[in-house]
């Protein structure tokens, strides 16, 4: 068998040809002349196979990953190394040389290859939802028969611009395009759904509460012809605060914690400290508030009794003593509160 280009017999054949004509005018690398980028103006996120990616790149770096991305090869070429270099920018058209060396068929080989990289900018679904106010879900903060206090308000507010900036690294709609107070409380509106339910775990940690969903069929869209949803996800806080007093199976307790998991409280007879879950809030009554407190002082103490002065009628007042006033001394001053005709000292939760 010979060569058909040269004639030459004394080498292998590849595709007719021997070595040295095969080489001849063999492409190495497989890449376009020309190539097109899709990039959003706004995030510069990039459009690859049918994806949005990459966002916040600067331009040239996306240059770079688009050459990386259109560049391929086949056997015999082994071990090639490439270099890509810009070599002139003009607006969004980038003239670009990408430099290989490889091993082909047993022999070292360099070529070069001239593209032109354009980047179209556009605006990405995500952003354009962003632009035009859209969202899925709406957050309706409300406290149970009573106004939110303006240090829940500033808590969720803190709670939900936190909680979306740390996924709007994952999710694009992680967002706030409004928030609007009203009468019974603040609306929060979010771009995802998803997200919308983040931030309520997020608000629920730090608030606790006890939430409800209703969505809403708003239209279909026409892309895919599922319909399109909003979510209305109410907070509802409870009646009571922390340092407020509820009554629950017949237990007079104090309110130390209001979390997801549900109120943490404590027993002004025991001294102990439990939790009671949100699906028991319907049990809970409260029966005074945390500014119902005052303070007296107590006068006696004996072995398992304890005397203390009505802070109203400055009566003297025999209690039982327990764990906790078993420690105070006479003269000290103590919190306490009245509940049915009942006196109760107070620990002070801030010692805790």
């Amino acid at each position: 068998m010979f060569c058909v280009k040269c004639g030459s017999s004394d080498s292998e054949l590849y595709e007719g040809l021997c070595r040295d004509c095969f080489l001849e005018d063999y492409s190495i690398l497989s890449i376009p002349e020309k190539i097109e980028v899709r990039v959003c103006s706004h995030c510069r996120a990039k459009f690859i196979s049918g994806q949005w990616l990459d966002e916040g790149l600067p331009d040239d770096e996306i240059v770079y990953r688009a050459l990386e991305d259109s560049i391929s090869w086949d056997e015999p070429v082994e071990n090639p190394e490439i270099e890509l270099e810009i070599m002139q920018e003009r607006g969004t058209i980038y003239r670009c040389l990408v430099e290989v060396d490889a091993e082909v068929l047993g022999k070292h080989v360099k070529q070069d290859y001239e593209v032109e990289v354009r980047i179209t900018n556009t605006v990405c679904p995500a952003c354009s939802k962003q632009s035009a106010g859209y969202y899925e879900a709406v957050i309706q903060l409300r406290a149970d028969g009573r106004e939110l206090a303006e240090t829940e308000i500033e808590t969720a507010d803190r709670v939900v611009q936190r909680t979306l900036l740390r996924l709007s690294r994952r999710d694009k709609l992680a967002y706030l395009p409004q928030r609007v107070e009203v009468k019974e409380g603040v609306d929060y509106y979010i771009g995802s759904h998803k997200s919308a339910r983040k931030v309520v775990s997020a608000l629920r940690e730090e608030l606790g509460g006890i939430t409800m969903e209703s969505p809403r069929l708003m239209g279909q869209d026409r892309s895919t012809g599922k319909g399109l949803y909003r979510t209305w996800i109410s907070l509802r806080l409870a009646e009571f605060r922390v340092g407020d007093f509820l009554s629950h199976h017949d237990r007079i307790l104090t309110v130390v914690g209001l979390r997801k998991k549900g109120v943490s409280v404590r027993d002004l007879e025991t001294r102990e400290v439990k939790n009671i879950l949100w699906g028991e809030y319907d049990d809970m009554d409260l029966v005074a508030r945390a500014d119902e407190v005052k303070t007296t002082t107590v006068t006696s103490r004996s072995p398992g009794m304890i005397q203390v002065l009505h802070p109203e009628t400055f009566e003297p007042v025999d209690l039982e003593a327990d764990s906790y006033t078993s420690t105070l001394n006479i003269g000290e001053q103590v919190p306490v509160i009245e509940i049915g005709n009942r006196l109760y000292i107070i620990e002070d939760e801030a010692e805790e």
